[in-house]
């Protein structure tokens, strides 16, 4: 079971930076202007670090990490901790909402040991680009997110008088107020790390990241002929929520499709009816209301010229084997998002999964009215809306040892980059 441990970690110097100005979301949501913005924003911003904008952006991440601890912008913690962090934020009825976790390093494990479990695709690219900055830096720049199950709330309980104290860093970006505590006292710690080694990790987020660090585990295993397990190239900085924490919110990735050759929303739904109930709604609030009441698998078709929004919904008498004939275990099947994406992407519309896959035709958007506003300004021919994965069933694939499609799930809110960074230049302790 997963073996996490306290490390002495990186934090930016308060005395120097101002800390509002100096963290960033993570990479991989970061748009060109977003990144502009940060650069100009403050000299020490993290997003020098995990998204440069140099020639040779790993090179350039490699130099300004290493001056800033030389002149004391990030300075290493004294004492081996986790770290205690909340994020408060706004959750989807509008009521704030608090996230609780802990950071700490977690040995890496190969995923078909069951200890540390994926639940999402990854691709190559992302991978590739990750590892050439952690050879680079030698370091966790941003935590993994992932999840454990603890319904009697242990670990809350152990850390509760830590989270009545004043934090080491308070700071709120886009709305999202985040506290972090560093824990040092041993018997927190010991009593976190015996919990943690009955559980098993789900990964929500930085999938990329975790293979990145395995292949490094892999290359640096390689090459050290006094390998013994314990060196820092063996361990990975994640993020740990409960998985029945009140404050665990999942938003929906929704999908607009675009630069279809022809399509003719008539042909469309007469087809579609062999296989969903077609429900027509003039009114969008009760469009999205009838969605988030299916019982079964649903989303919404908004289609370019018409007024009117589409329920689709699976016809319950339609085994979902008979629906989907790939060869993918019933956890995946039932999935909205396979079924979307086999069914209607793949065999209404043409769409090949290997086309899905380079994201062609297909692009995925967080907002509900952006992808309504792109097919109503002609950007995008179809969007389809959907409701959010379950924790569930994110769960049951994963403990099956299968993977969901590409943004299946969207963990909201992201982690903040900036808080805490782990260099594996020192020797764990």
């Amino acid at each position: 079971m997963p073996e996490v441990a306290p490390f002495r970690g990186l934090r930016y110097n308060k005395a120097k930076v101002e800390l509002d100005d100096v963290v960033a979301p993570p990479y991989d949501v970061i748009s060109p202007a977003l990144q502009d913005r940060l650069y100009k924003k403050n000299p020490w911003n993290v997003v020098r670090l995990i998204l440069g904008r140099e020639e040779n952006r790993y090179e350039a991440a490699a130099g300004t990490f290493h001056q800033w601890q030389h002149d004391d912008i990030l300075v290493r913690e004294p004492s081996p901790s986790i770290y205690l962090l909340h994020q408060i934020f706004d959750g989807p009825g509008g009521d704030p909402v608090t996230r609780k976790g802990f950071i700490a390093l977690c040995r890496l494990e190969e995923f078909d040991k069951k200890i540390v479990l994926p639940h999402e695709k990854t691709h190559a690219k992302p991978k590739e680009d990750r590892l050439k900055l952690f050879q680079a830096t030698r370091s966790n720049l941003s935590q993994i997110f992932s999840l454990y199950a603890d319904p009697e709330k242990e670990v809350d309980r152990a850390m509760n008088g830590i989270s009545k104290t004043d934090p080491a860093i308070d700071v709120t970006y886009d709305g999202v107020h985040n506290k972090l505590w560093p824990v040092v006292d041993d018997s927190v710690i010991g009593s976190v790390r015996q919990f943690m080694a009955s559980r098993q990790a789900l990964i929500a987020d930085g999938h990329h990241r975790y293979e990145t660090a395995l292949a490094y585990r892999e290359m640096m295993r390689a090459g050290n002929l006094r390998h013994t397990g314990e060196e820092p190239y063996n361990f990975v900085m994640m993020f740990f929520t409960n998985v029945d924490d009140t404050g665990l919110v999942i938003y929906p990735t929704h999908r607009v499709v675009h630069s279809l050759a022809s399509f003719d929303v008539k042909d469309f739904l007469d087809r579609a009816a062999g296989h969903f109930i077609v429900r027509e709604f003039e009114q969008h609030s009760a469009l999205l209301s009838a969605l988030g009441s299916s019982a079964g698998p649903s989303f919404v078709m908004i289609a370019q010229g018409r007024q009117s929004g589409i329920l689709l919904s699976l016809k319950p008498v339609l085994p979902v084997d008979e629906v989907i004939s790939d060869p993918l275990p019933p956890e995946v099947k039932e999935l909205d998002v396979t079924i979307l994406h086999r069914l209607v992407l793949r065999n209404l519309l043409g769409i090949s999964l290997e086309a899905q896959e380079a994201k062609q035709h297909i692009d995925y958007i967080r907002d509900a009215s952006e992808a309504v506003s792109l097919v109503a300004s002609g950007t995008a021919q179809l969007a389809f809306l959907m409701n959010a994965t379950k924790i569930q069933q994110v769960r049951a694939v994963a403990n099956a040892g299968h993977t969901m499609p590409q943004k299946s799930t969207y963990f909201f809110p992201k982690l903040l980059s900036g808080l805490v960074i782990n260099s594996l230049a020192e020797e764990r302790i």
